[in-house]
């Protein structure tokens, strides 16, 4: 069907309520998102229906949509496999996709007749025949290269891509570290041994090999073939050596599980996955979700266990997963991770117990892995602010790259003591020399942010002269602060055009007057960064700020207006008699001993002091 010519309304009433996957497009023939439904008539006329409940990026998305088309399927699991293939093949905008951590190394094993080891920081998860595998993320660098020691040691895999020699083998094989494939000195089915070997140690599944080691060992050792029991003995002790550095942390050595962990800050979700093979901790897996145009957190942990347990293999799929939250569709989860593993894989919420101990580590890891992405990530962003300030200026239409910014903020405690505060970025940095705060007088006694930022931005924009004109304004807040700052704007005689937009905390809604729908920028673009840098900036002066304030009134004494008494009069005071009450009663005789003073100044300061407490 031609797009120009879908008939949005009627393709909806054509619906079958069948299972199968949909696709969304814009006008511009781009695809935005793809989905799965148990019945496609149900789940795509949703979208179109109220959209009171909707979350900001359904909301977003819907208004982009122009048309879209759909494939049916005999079940919901193949609808939901179709589902993550096309999102994989295709990337659409509002859908969440896995980021492999680059920040941390993985173990790849070659697809080659004679397969070899090698570390990488890119790798690229996929799947079937004719592609390497890997194995991690490690989190500790050290931890890996131990392990790598220890195979290469006693699992003696070649090193080189190529033969160094043609006629002999490298010092490699000398050495024990190579079982010189090159030189076919190991046949083809000796050599795959062990590679099987070292698979089974990469996945944890020590045990099973040592079980098998100890069979070939003693079998070896009575054929009188002592030079190999000795090698399966070296093997057995250096795997038995990886096995004690692995924490136990489950009773039950005969489950397999997987505990998956998410934290998130609103614009990116860190997700752990702690690997438990016979009882033991083997691996903590670290993966970083962008949240992007504000999706939420039950989205991306969703998103994830269908992606990541795609790219597994059968025997590396556990018998249990501990979640922390529900999935949207667990049945038709459960019947895929069954089906594929050839049995059934268990999924659990546990609310105490042991397994609730392991998913509250698991979550332990995931704030750590958070904290550590959102550095990452402002470290990266950080080292250029010329790409952040003309995305800034792409996405918002301004007529010039914003390179002086100024952000407001509001900040009161209960009404009281109302402060705002006006932060400076000038060429994507702050410049601390501009900033300025000011005491709010309008709304002293009750809150009121709406009149508070009326007031400080009139205030600020009887400045131009001084400060200079800005090209681009921020509030911090939603509709209303923008509305108030923009009637200030007018207000003030300042030109129509000048370039002003509020930023919402919960979902990054950038919001700009006159247009009903806010813009959900990309929480990976250097665009969205720069805006919540001068927005928390402004957030901490203005907290500052008032702290500062509050810690001052918190000091003061009725003795600040007392003549005769200055700061250390006051200190001894205080210190002596501890309350205003107390020192009130003073005679002049206990003034006269707790100040050091002469008899008069000690009457002169007893009248002053009286004549306070009386008015």
């Amino acid at each position: 069907m031609n797009a120009n010519s879908f008939d949005l309304q009627a393709e909806l009433k054509n619906l079958p309520a069948k299972a199968g996957v949909y696709r969304m497009y814009d006008a511009e023939e781009s695809l935005i998102y793809i989905g799965k439904a148990k019945l496609l008539k149900n789940r795509v006329r949703s979208y179109f229906q109220t959209q009171a409940n909707h979350s900001p990026k359904t909301r977003a998305m819907v208004a982009q949509i122009h048309h879209f088309n759909y494939i049916v399927t005999n079940t919901e699991v193949e609808a939901l496999i179709l589902e993550d293939s096309l999102i994989k093949q295709f990337k659409p905008r509002y859908n969440i996709l896995l980021r492999d951590d680059r920040r941390f190394p993985w173990i790849g094993l070659t697809n080659e007749p004679y397969p070899r080891l090698f570390t990488t920081r890119t790798p690229k998860r996929l799947s079937g025949s004719g592609k390497t595998r890997f194995f991690g993320p490690y989190t500790n660098s050290g931890e890996l290269y131990g392990l790598l020691k220890v195979l290469r040691q006693h699992f003696p895999l070649r090193k080189r891509p190529k033969p160094l020699f043609k006629d002999r083998p490298c010092m490699n094989y000398s050495l024990g570290l190579c079982s010189g494939p090159c030189q076919e000195l190991i046949t083809k089915p000796q050599y795959q041994a062990i590679v099987d070997q070292v698979v089974l140690v990469l996945k944890g599944k020590t045990k099973e090999l040592e079980d098998t080691l100890q069979q070939q060992m003693w079998e070896a050792a009575e054929s009188l073939n002592f030079e190999r029991a000795t090698e399966l003995r070296n093997r057995l002790q250096a795997i038995d050596l990886l096995a004690q550095k692995q924490q136990v942390v489950s009773d039950d050595t005969r489950l397999h599980q997987d505990v998956i962990a998410l934290a998130e800050d609103g614009w990116v979700a860190s997700i752990t996955v702690l690997s438990i093979r016979y009882g033991k901790l083997i691996a903590s897996k670290p993966f970083t979700v962008p949240l992007a145009h504000g999706a939420t957190a039950e989205e991306a942990y969703d998103s994830f266990v269908l992606q990541y347990y795609r790219g597994l293999e059968a025997d590396d799929l556990p018998d249990e997963l501990i979640l922390q939250h529900p999935l949207s569709d667990e049945d038709v989860v459960t019947t895929w991770l069954s089906a594929v593993r050839g049995r059934k894989v268990g999924l659990v919420h546990p609310q105490q117990g042991n397994k609730a101990e392991l998913l509250k580590l698991a979550l332990t890891n995931a704030q750590a892995g958070l904290e550590q992405a959102k550095l990452y990530e402002a470290s990266r962003l950080q080292n250029d602010p010329v790409r952040a300030l003309q995305e800034l200026q792409t996405w918002l239409n301004l007529p010039t790259l914003p390179k002086r910014m100024e952000c407001f903020d509001i900040s009161h405690f209960q009404g009281s003591q109302t402060v705002a505060s006006m932060v400076v970025f000038v060429d994507g940095v702050p410049d601390k020399s501009q900033y300025r705060h000011f005491k709010v007088r309008c709304a002293e006694g009750k809150p009121d942010d709406f009149a508070s930022m009326y007031e400080v931005l009139g205030r600020r924009l009887t400045h131009r002269a001084d400060w200079g004109v800005p090209n681009l304004l921020i509030i911090d807040g939603g509709k209303g602060q923008l509305s108030s700052a923009v009637r200030a704007l007018r207000e003030s005689g300042w030109e129509q055009s000048q370039p002003i937009i509020s930023l919402a905390k919960r979902y990054e809604e950038v919001f700009i007057p006159n247009q009903e729908r806010p813009i959900l920028i990309p929480h990976s673009s250097p665009a969205l960064f720069v805006l919540q840098q001068i927005r928390d900036e402004s957030h901490r002066f203005a907290i500052t700020f008032h702290r500062s304030l509050r810690t001052k009134n918190t000091y003061k004494s009725p003795l600040d207006e007392v003549a005769g008494v200055g700061k250390q009069r006051k200190e001894k005071l205080l210190q002596h008699f501890r309350t205003w009450e107390a020192i009130t009663q003073a005679t002049v005789d206990e003034l006269e001993q707790v100040l050091g003073c002469s008899a008069s100044v000690a009457e002169g300061l007893f009248e002053a002091i009286q004549l306070k407490a009386l008015l």
